[in-house]
């Protein structure tokens, strides 16, 4: 066990570190191998989604076999499944029928579950707003100047709108995008020195 861990982790480590490679250094080689690993990896992928369309196929035929709760609704699901499997192998992803599916029916439901998101914005500004601290009463000032900058009635306010979204905003949007680039460097790091090994789990 401790051998396929380390055999594992080594295998890892070497990929990683071919692919970080060709991003410093010019060499026709490295390239090369750097793109038969990209090709491995989306190969790889390609037979995760397969491996995850069984599953859920498997649990949900289960479901309905054995009525558990929400069987109903698993036979819709694996009913969908099958129908756009079936519609994309035989028209391919951009044929006519496949296209509606996805107009008339995807595209609706994304909007009603992004619709629905409205009333946890307006639920978590309510929280957000009840004046608790000073941090509260700030957030409250910013928010009114901000709504009422959009009027184009106060010269004044419009401008000092448009400062807080240009200078405080971008600069906490700034931080936030940086930590998200030392985590992920940070998570890479462990992948690459072998401290994290989700591959071998």
């Amino acid at each position: 066990m401790l051998v396929k861990r380390s055999v594992a982790t080594a295998i890892a480590i070497s990929v990683g570190l071919f692919v970080l490679l060709d991003f410093f250094i010019q060499n026709a080689f490295i390239g090369t191998l750097k793109f038969v690993f990209v090709k491995w990896a989306i190969i790889v992928a390609a037979f995760a989604m397969v491996l995850g369309f069984f599953n859920v196929l498997i649990v949900h035929l289960n479901k309905i076999l054995r009525f558990k709760q929400g069987w109903f609704y698993s036979i819709f699901l694996v009913l969908t499944m099958m129908i756009v499997l079936i519609l994309g192998l035989i028209e391919g992803p951009q044929g006519s029928l496949t296209s509606r599916i996805f107009q008339y029916v995807l595209f609706p439901l994304q909007a009603t579950i992004f619709s629905l998101l409205a009333f946890f914005v307006a639920s978590a500004a309510y929280r957000a707003f009840r004046l608790q601290s000073w941090e509260s009463v700030l957030l409250v000032i910013t928010g009114v100047v901000v709504l009422l900058g959009q009027v184009p009635l106060w010269g004044a306010l419009t401008t000092f709108k448009e400062w807080i979204l240009r200078v405080p905003n971008m600069a906490g949007a700034r931080g936030i995008l940086l930590g998200v680039a030392l985590g992920t460097l940070a998570t890479g790091l462990r992948v690459l020195l072998g401290i994290d090994r989700p591959y071998s789990e």
